[in-house]
């Protein structure tokens, strides 16, 4: 029986042991390490939770809630006439004697004039400023909608970073058990282990600290960016939600946006497949505020064609005369009066005001076309997304994931029945973890796709299903 030399913990050799010690230990270990994943303990924030928080500490929803109060004020005090006017003056007075009671024109004359809207100005202004506050309701359901996909998108971000380094930290336990077995074979010689062999594990390890930073950099990206829609730093007693297995991942967020919702994934799906976007996304807030816009410049236009029409303003006036200075009685004067402007002869100016309010209306409904197809585009390719990452999904989980296990359990039953190498057993499973960490980005990227999919379909439904 062969012995080896085995190193401490500060990569001293202390003393040997026999191959079946060191395959006993090795196998415990690679299954430690497969079977048993572990994060940092803490207080776990939900991607449901995220969503809470950023929803509730949103500053433009809350601005919206006033915009909207505000127009409805607006359309309220648009309905009332403008403020009579009051003049009072002295008339006529004499400049020979300033005396009120000299000349019989003198007076002192109160008057009160009303001025009435031009047409049906003040309802058409009422109807705009009501479209306006409707407008601001479908604006916060966008919010809404994009404020979700947002977070959704970091919080995976950060599940998927959380994850990665408990791969790495797999990756780098096996590279560290193959360094020290390679370091003590090559120590005394045994077998074809060479130098080359102890510098290539050694820059494998290398690398991995790479990607270590890199992992632990879109970590506190992630929690960075999640910081800022809850108007304030994440705790650092955060911690992500307890580990995840891959098949969860595209469940978990999902889940929670449809929590608002009277849809299951599973519906939600079939919904998607069932309706044509161009006809559904029609009732998307992206494209409903460009409706809504449409309806405020066709009351544009309609105040527009208000100017054309003649404004009218009533007076009346009541003029007090004192007594002549002989103390014969001189009689107070009454007097009512029309008024009325005469848009006709800037008939130029009313026509191109009107054709620009109509031009704005009809490029308004363009706008509106245009975000359907858009929208719609961008909802075809995300179902190809979609399908695509679920036939991948269905061939690691069928085929590469036991596969690669399969092949990790013949090297280790040729290592330990003394036909095959240390290096290729550790090979096999980093190979095992590097499959592990592409079928966790399908995973993250086919959530996204599904985020993605329920921000353009739920907003539309629900509003296709209220229109019903």
């Amino acid at each position: 029986m062969s012995n080896y030399l085995v190193p401490d913990n500060a990569g001293k050799y202390v003393g040997t042991c026999s191959r079946a010690s060191i395959k006993f230990a090795l196998i415990f270990l690679l299954n430690s390490f497969l079977l048993f994943p572990s994060l940092a303990n803490g207080e776990s924030l939900s991607l449901e939770q995220a969503l809470q928080l950023a929803i509730q500490h949103d500053p433009l929803l809350k601005g919206n809630s006033h915009r909207k109060q505000g127009f409805n004020a607006e359309a309220e005090a648009s309905s009332y006439w403008a403020n009579p006017q009051m003049s009072a003056s002295v008339q006529n007075l004499p400049t020979d004697g300033f005396a009120l009671d000299q000349e019989p024109m003198t007076q002192f004359k109160v008057g009160l004039k009303q001025q009435l809207p031009r047409g049906d100005e003040n309802y058409f202004n009422q109807q705009k400023f009501r479209v306006m506050a409707d407008r601001m309701s479908v604006e916060s359901q966008a919010r809404r909608a994009w404020l979700k996909r947002e977070v959704t998108y970091t919080w995976l971000d950060w599940v998927y970073a959380m994850h990665r380094i408990v791969l790495l930290d797999k990756e780098k336990s096996l590279l560290t058990q193959l360094l020290d077995f390679t370091d003590a074979r090559y120590s005394q010689g045994v077998g074809a282990a060479a130098q080359q062999d102890i510098l290539q594990v050694r820059l494998a390890l290398l690398s991995l600290e790479d990607k270590y930073v890199q992992a632990y950099q879109r970590k506190n990206e992630a929690r960075a960016a999640l910081s800022k829609w809850f108007g304030a730093p994440l705790d650092a007693s955060f911690g992500m939600p307890h580990p995840l297995k891959h098949s969860e991942l595209s469940r978990i967020d999902i889940d929670a946006i449809l929590s608002s919702s009277n849809l299951s994934l599973s519906s939600l799906l079939a919904f998607i497949d069932s309706t044509e976007p161009f006809s559904i996304l029609q009732h998307h807030p992206e494209a409903k505020l460009l409706q809504f816009q449409t309806q405020i410049e066709a009351q544009n236009l309609n105040i527009a064609r208000e100017q054309t029409k003649p404004q009218w303003a009533f007076e009346a006036s009541y003029g007090y005369r004192q007594d002549a200075q002989n103390g014969s009685s001189r009689a107070d004067f009454v007097s009512v009066g029309v008024q009325v402007d005469l848009p006709f002869f800037n008939q130029s100016r009313q026509d191109a005001s009107i054709a620009a309010a109509a031009s704005k209306m009809s490029a308004s409904e363009t706008d509106f076309r245009l975000k359907v197809n858009e929208l719609a585009a961008n909802a075809e390719v995300l179902k190809s997304r979609l399908s695509g990452l679920s036939e991948r999904k269905a061939l690691y989980e069928t085929g590469l994931v036991d596969e690669t296990q399969q092949f990790s359990e013949a090297e280790l039953t040729a290592y330990t029945s003394d036909t095959g190498d240390i290096r290729d057993v550790v090979n096999a499973n980093l190979q095992q973890i590097q499959i592990q960490d592409n079928l966790l980005n399908i995973d993250v990227e086919r959530a996204k796709t599904l985020a993605a999919l329920a921000y353009l379909y739920l907003p539309s439904h629900a509003n296709f299903s209220n229109k019903e």
